[in-house]
């Protein structure tokens, strides 16, 4: 196997690791009420911890006391313990189930908070005129929220740009196809032929898709976040056998005709985002297995610096589609440390988010 591409706000995650440990040894060997008279802090069980890692030394089992003083206090309710400093209150406040609601609850948002009332939603793009912006095909995706059985249902109608980006209309049309088997096909037909000596299949959004990432109150990115486990759940097994083969980055790229054309920037939520060089290269260091793990994004807020590198190719087309994602964008996210570093707020979804159902349509009366 080669090098498992690690996303960088990962690395910070693993780094972070001990400290979360650590802090939990704190919690199992404070049985007492929280007191800012302990005897040792948070602090302290953080220092013996990296000792025990680095050393091997086992930790020592006198029972202490959470310390929860009026300074980690005082810097939660201002959320600036970082900043301030206060490393009891930016590394502990957050990490257990005691301060933070229930993922599931749609009131519940990104800082493990409830909101006091329902979220504002996010008013739908205006339909452009001209025959660029004329939309040619309509995509819906339903989404679950947590696990099947419990699970709420959001709609997401998608409406592309085909006249003016056909060849990333296409991509994105292969990726969301439902036929038997469709789906994006970027290797050689001959990796389909028996004798060839590979498993492999098409990849779509409709087998092992989820709602990949979220960076909160600003974009959501949709995805297969591995072909391997896709395939090994479309041919019912626990895992791909030892030839499969990953379907590789598509290498058709847009005329220049097409890379010329600017239908809109990202100046709306509820637009519809791709890389420039196709679906497959949010992360061009990935390996194939999970180079469509952020296939596409639908922003919620303006952004001018996915200009550069990414294409609108489509909106959402309606007032549903816009109360999903303004559902979805605020859903808790798995954070980890990077959720007491400023502006680290994103992380995968807390509760799954998979996709249940993909129809295609070409009705486009809505423009």
């Amino acid at each position: 196997m080669g090098n498992r591409y690690i996303r960088p706000s990962r690395v910070i995650e693993l780094i972070a690791l001990f400290w979360f440990v650590s802090l939990r040894f704190a919690d199992c060997y404070s049985p007492g009420k929280k007191s800012i008279s302990s005897v040792a802090s948070r602090r302290s069980i953080l220092k013996n911890g990296l000792i025990a890692f680095v050393t091997g030394a086992p930790l020592t089992s006198n029972a202490v006391e959470r310390a929860v003083g009026v300074g980690e206090q005082k810097c939660r309710e201002a959320g600036n313990c970082l900043e301030i400093g206060e490393w009891d209150g930016a590394v502990g406040w957050q990490w257990g189930g005691k301060d933070r609601c229930d993922p599931s609850d749609p009131n519940c948002m990104t800082n493990g908070k409830l909101r006091d009332s329902p979220a504002e939603i996010l008013p739908l793009p205006p339909f452009l005129e001209g025959d660029l912006a004329k939309i040619t095909d309509i995509v819906q995706i339903d989404v679950a929220i947590g696990k099947q059985a419990q699970s709420e249902t959001r709609t997401l109608r998608i409406g592309l740009y085909g006249n003016a980006f056909p060849t990333l209309v296409k991509q994105f049309l292969d990726f969301t196809s439902t036929d038997q088997g469709g789906g994006l096909v970027s290797s050689s037909p001959l990796a389909f032929d028996e004798g060839y000596g590979v498993s492999t299949a098409p990849v779509s959004l409709i087998v092992g898709g989820l709602l990949e990432y979220i960076y909160p109150e600003r974009k959501l990115e949709f995805g297969v976040p591995s072909q391997s486990a896709a395939f090994a759940k479309r041919k019912g097994k626990s895992k791909a056998p030892e030839d499969f083969m990953a379907q590789p980055r598509p290498k058709q790229a847009m005329t220049d005709d097409e890379d010329k054309i600017v239908v809109r920037k990202h100046d709306s939520a509820g637009l519809i985002s791709v890389p420039r060089n196709g679906i497959g290269y949010a992360n061009p260091n990935a390996p194939d297995d999970e180079a469509f793990s952020n296939s596409f994004g639908i922003i919620s807020a303006a952004d001018s610096s996915l200009d550069k590198k990414s294409k609108v190719i489509g909106q959402l087309i309606d007032e549903e589609s816009m109360e999903s994602i303004t559902r979805l964008v605020a859903l808790p996210t798995r954070k980890g440390i990077t959720g007491v570093i400023p502006g680290q707020n994103s992380g995968p979804p807390l509760v799954k988010v998979s996709v249940r159902s993909i129809s295609i349509s070409k009705d486009v009366s809505v423009s």
